[in-house]
């Protein structure tokens, strides 16, 4: 009985111990790792894939869909398996349940000994639909000898590790990992041009036939340099695309480490050192929805490299080193709705660097260097939603016509914009602009600057060292609620420049920490609209080096002093220095005309804390 006693102890050391999650799976899932039934929603996956609930969608059913729109019969209960690997990685792994559902691999250790992950090391795993490999975060680590033996070591992926995977992998996580080669290695590799479909080469008269039996359209098509040579000479027969994959069939060592993962929907590369991506990476990737290569060493896009990916709608390429785009880079990319290439090295932008994008939603340039946004840039975007532009590493330029053609426009940010004077014709070409929010430098705002925005709801203009602004400014904007000018240089508001006959819904002005001494006598009464009870809630006049006296008596307290933190107090004259501007008029000033006007005992009582003089 001892004895037995003692084998079985031995077994769940070994094996680790029986689980029964929730009377579903009953596995035996070794020491490090975890073994359980879980949800699709509650999955860690959520943290990277974008999903309908990105759309602000709650609904249960639609944020499952809106992981896989293809793959929406998925089991609500995932059979999901979470390892720390280090040495001992291969004997941990070969005592895993086959039938994983959703596979989270994570390194442990300094990252000193080399763990390679091949086809053999996933070909068990058939039914997995989720794999998610992360390597140790480096960064955080601050020795330096650790840094060093981070080149030697960490989780390496063989070209073929995932081949395996091929008929149900969806989603696909790879963070700080090793990638081995990606595009074929032979000398000889396959080039990739375009050439007019009723072109026929001069030389060779196969490649006459071929091309002529391909096709008797016009048009154009996409033609690669074949693999073969005898070595005798640099020439390359010109084939079809079709007609080069069967060949490339033949090439086992040129299989690249995404090939044959035909129904990946959802793929991830993070800091993973990419320097070079090829066509090859993607070729075949049909039903791929959303691709993210954020945070790697990519300097250039090769041309048609996403060629490959008909379906997709998000792509990230987001915290590379890009100097560069041109339209071939992105071509084919018919159904895209995300486009992300924030925190790259972007200097311009042009009609010339984007293809097609009838889908397209969403284009983000955050935190690129660009300097100039020619004429017509956007002008073949004209389904986007919302733009992003500009970053700190240089001065944003805009020529006119800069926005042409985003006549579906909702949502426009633009940072470190240099405009000495804001004129009309900026902002042309935006019918239904909604937001638009704006940091730089824009010294003067000339009359009717944003005429042409008709159905602008929100006005964002603060941090922008603005100077002077015409009377006229804000001429046509019919529809906006809010305009924020806080954080400026402004000395002066002209007389007439907000009012509810023109800004029929305007409810909210922020003039928050500017340079103003005082506001024209009718500034207050151009916000009311006789005999009707207003809507407009609130005036912020804080952080302003007012100058108290009893021209102030028309100021509405309703509208200033909505909160104690941001009541305006004046600075001038010096005995009412930080006294609050209604408490200075009421008390220190005597302006009797106030009380009348404005001020009833419950008004008094809800705003005692005026009596309190801040010196």
């Amino acid at each position: 009985m001892i004895i037995l006693i003692l084998v079985f102890t031995l077994l769940n050391e070994c094996l680790g111990q029986i689980v029964d999650i929730g009377y579903v799976w009953e596995v035996k899932c070794p020491p490090g790792c975890s073994c359980e039934v879980q949800k699709l929603a509650d999955l860690p996956l959520h943290r990277w894939i974008k999903t309908s609930q990105d759309q602000n969608l709650t609904n249960d059913a639609n944020y499952e869909l809106g992981l896989n729109t293809d793959h929406s019969i998925i089991p609500e209960f995932l059979n999901v398996a979470i390892c720390v690997i280090a040495e001992d990685y291969e004997e941990l792994l070969d005592k895993l349940p086959s039938d994983i559902q959703v596979f989270t691999i994570l390194e442990s250790g300094i990252g000193d000994y080399e763990i390679l992950l091949q086809s053999t090391t996933f070909q068990r795993f058939t039914d997995l639909i989720s794999l998610d490999i992360q390597g140790i975060d480096y960064e955080s680590v601050k020795r330096n000898s650790d840094i060093a033996q981070r080149k030697q070591g960490g989780i390496i992926l063989s070209v073929d590790s995932l081949y395996p995977l091929g008929l149900n992998l969806l989603y696909l996580n790879l963070e700080r990992v090793r990638l081995t080669s990606l595009s074929p290695t032979r000398k000889n590799k396959a080039n990739l041009v375009i050439k007019p479909m009723n072109t026929v080469a001069d030389d060779g008269n196969s490649n006459k036939q071929l091309l002529n039996n391909i096709t008797q359209s016009t048009g154009h098509r996409l033609i690669f340099l074949s693999q073969q040579n005898n070595g005798q000479s640099d020439d390359k027969e010109i084939l079809p695309y079709d007609v080069y994959k069967q060949e490339m069939e033949g090439y086992r060592e040129t299989v690249g480490l995404f090939t044959g993962l035909g129904a990946l929907t959802h793929l991830r590369v993070y800091d993973c050192d990419l320097k070079d991506i090829s066509w090859h990476m993607f070729d075949g990737l049909n039903n791929l929805i959303q691709l993210s290569l954020e945070k790697n060493s990519l300097k250039f896009i090769p041309e048609f490299c996403f060629y490959g990916t008909p379906n997709l709608k998000v792509l990230s390429l987001a915290s590379n080193q890009l100097l560069t785009l041109k339209s071939v880079d992105l071509a084919g990319l018919l159904m895209l709705e995300d486009l992300d290439l924030r925190g790259n090295n972007l200097t311009f932008l042009s009609e010339l660097s984007f293809p097609p994008f009838p889908m397209l939603k969403t284009a983000d340039f955050q935190e690129n260097p660009l300097d100039s946004i020619f004429p017509s840039t956007f002008e073949i975007m004209n389904t986007t939603l919302k733009l992003y532009l500009g970053g700190e590493g240089s001065k944003l330029y805009l020529q006119k016509n800069s926005f042409l053609g985003l006549c579906r426009l909702q949502t426009l940010h633009l940072y470190n914009l240099e405009i000495p004077v804001l004129e009309r014709f900026v902002f042309q070409g935006m019918p239904e602009l909604l937001k638009l929010r704006a940091r730089g430098n824009i010294s003067s705002i000339d009359f009717d600057a944003f005429v042409d925005l008709i159905k602008l709801v929100d006005l964002d203009l603060s941090y922008c060292h603005i100077r002077k602004i015409s009377m006229d400014a804000f001429y046509g904007l019919e529809n906006v609620k809010r305009i924020d000018l806080s954080n400026n240089e402004l000395e002066f508001i002209p007389p007439g420049l907000f009012g509810v006959q023109q800004q029929t819904q305007l409810k909210e002005i922020i003039l928050s920490k500017n340079k103003l001494t005082s506001l024209p006598t009718d500034f207050f009464k151009m916000l009311r609209i006789p005999n009707k009870l207003s809507k407009f809630s609130i005036v912020r006049l804080d952080s302003n080096p007012w100058d108290c006296t009893c021209s102030m008596i028309t100021w509405n307290p309703h509208l200033v002093n909505r909160l104690r933190e941001t009541a305006p107090r004046c600075t001038t004259p010096k005995k009412l220095r930080n006294w609050g501007v209604f408490h200075a008029l009421r008390k220190g000033l005597q302006c009797k005309t106030l009380k009348r006007k404005y001020l009833n005992k419950s008004t008094m009582e809800r705003n005692n804390y005026e009596e309190n003089i801040i010196s």
